[in-house]
């Protein structure tokens, strides 16, 4: 799942697979109405961990139960790259991702958050990125994550105006109801 925020950190696109697994609408879900479906226990790590990164303008990792429509929990990987742009190196807010974690893996986990770094899980394979925007997006993030682990320092910035093109692109895609991105 792929999601777009503003400077204030309020949601302004949610991929297609965020309103199939939880029910919530696009509608009910921007701004911070998102934070409806996070299970109730993690609300506020999530709460806490997003608002740290507004302030600080940092990228983030998430880790908390995202409850579905019938009110299962599935544990999600979350986070986010900070997107800044002119004039001055103005913060316009972040493009980040939500990965499901497989099922294996989640008997000890518990809620947590982690500012200054986001490295994404692998892309799970059960859910497809609905356009080739969203799937842009995700190898943008692990492009990344990848540039910063080796050390290359020179080329976050080039990823970053990337990334924040595709989040304007997924946004306005949104806002004008076009599906010309979808996979056919």
């Amino acid at each position: 799942m792929i999601f777009v925020t503003n400077a204030e950190g309020r949601a302004t696109f949610l991929s297609a697979e965020w309103t199939e697994y939880t029910g919530q609408s696009l509608e009910d879900a921007v701004g911070f109405g998102w934070v409806k479906v996070v299970h109730p226990d993690d609300r506020e790590i999530a709460r806490q961990i997003v608002a740290n990164a507004i302030q600080a303008q940092s990228p983030f990792s998430l880790r908390y139960r995202l409850m579905s429509r019938e009110g299962r929990c599935m544990w999600v990987a979350a986070g986010a790259i900070p997107s800044f742009g002119p004039p001055d190196h103005t913060f316009l807010g972040f493009l980040g991702s939500i990965t499901r974690i497989a099922e294996a893996e989640t008997a000890d986990l518990r809620a947590y958050g982690s500012l200054g770094q986001y490295v994404p899980l692998p892309r799970n394979q059960e859910t497809a990125p609905g356009s080739a925007l969203e799937l842009t997006a995700d190898l943008l993030h692990m492009a990344h994550s990848l540039v910063a682990s080796a050390g290359v320092a020179r080329l976050r910035p080039l990823i970053e105006e990337a990334l924040h093109a595709v989040g304007v692109e997924l946004a306005q895609a949104e806002q004008s109801g076009k599906d010309a991105t979808l996979f056919h």
